[in-house]
């Protein structure tokens, strides 16, 4: 018989992928992504709390399996909440814009991900809600802030550059930094558009982003069912096209499907 390998959908990033398999009040990010692609990728998290592109590049090898051993149909990148967390954050996880962006072009060439062709998913750090994070910060102890708005918003910038500068390359922007402050603003009662961002200090504690970042930085369920929305029409767009009794699962429907007792 021959042997199938099923193809894998890879996330790769921080805790804002890492969570995503954790079920905020009953909604869960990973067994969303894992229903769409259920019998034909297998959904595989390699999210890693608190890193940033820098500490990636260190392991990249270890995180990206042989074609070997398997095959990375698609791989979905989200770095850079910690990277833009500010140079005099007491964390010291910052990555500094520019090398940030030589980081982010570094993973997408890296010979260990190329070696797949894979289909990229390049997504931007989502936003934070500066009061809402201060509060959390405050509570750990720190003095100060260690992100905010508008740095976070240069970062989501060099991601939209790259997805720009890698599209003929099979990279595709997954934009968060923007469904979600779209949504918060939606959410918002009596919201009107000024010209400047939410989740500011400058402009208050913002109730929409609020309900969609657990503490200013982190996703909620609600926060983590805007980004499956963004990601589910851009895997196995081709899916969508096939027969309902002709669908290419990499094992056959159970009607068809082989048995050891028959010919």
């Amino acid at each position: 018989m021959t042997v199938n390998k099923y193809p894998q959908l890879l996330l790769l990033g921080d805790s804002i992928l890492q969570y995503t398999s954790y079920l905020p009040h009953g909604v869960s990010f990973g067994a969303g992504l894992a229903e769409h692609c259920i019998r034909r990728l297998d959904v595989i998290n390699r999210g890693l709390s608190g890193y940033n592109t820098a500490n990636v590049l260190v392991i990249l090898e270890d995180l990206i399996p042989s074609t070997v051993s398997a095959k990375v149909d698609y791989l979905l990148v989200l770095l850079g909440s910690n990277d833009a967390c500010l140079p005099q954050s007491p964390s010291k996880q910052h990555v500094a814009l520019d090398k940030y962006r030589e980081n982010l072009r570094t993973i997408l060439t890296h010979p260990s991900i190329t070696a797949h062709s894979p289909k990229i998913l390049l997504v931007t750090p989502p936003p934070v809600n500066e009061v809402h994070l201060q509060e959390n910060d405050f509570e750990k102890g720190y003095s100060e802030l260690t992100r905010v708005q508008k740095v976070t918003a240069q970062y989501a910038g060099v991601v939209r550059e790259l997805a720009t500068e890698f599209k003929d390359k099979n990279v595709v922007q997954v934009d968060l930094w923007t469904a979600l402050m779209k949504e918060g603003a939606r959410l918002t009662p009596g919201y009107v558009d000024d010209g400047k961002m939410i989740g500011t200090l400058e402009k208050g504690d913002n109730p929409g982003l609020r309900s969609l970042l657990l503490d200013g930085l982190h996703l909620t369920a609600a926060g983590y069912k805007v980004f499956l929305d963004e990601v589910v029409p851009v895997v196995g767009q081709e899916w969508a096209q096939e027969s309902e009794l002709e669908l290419n699962w990499i094992f056959p429907h159970w009607s068809t499907a082989p048995r050891i007792d028959r010919s």
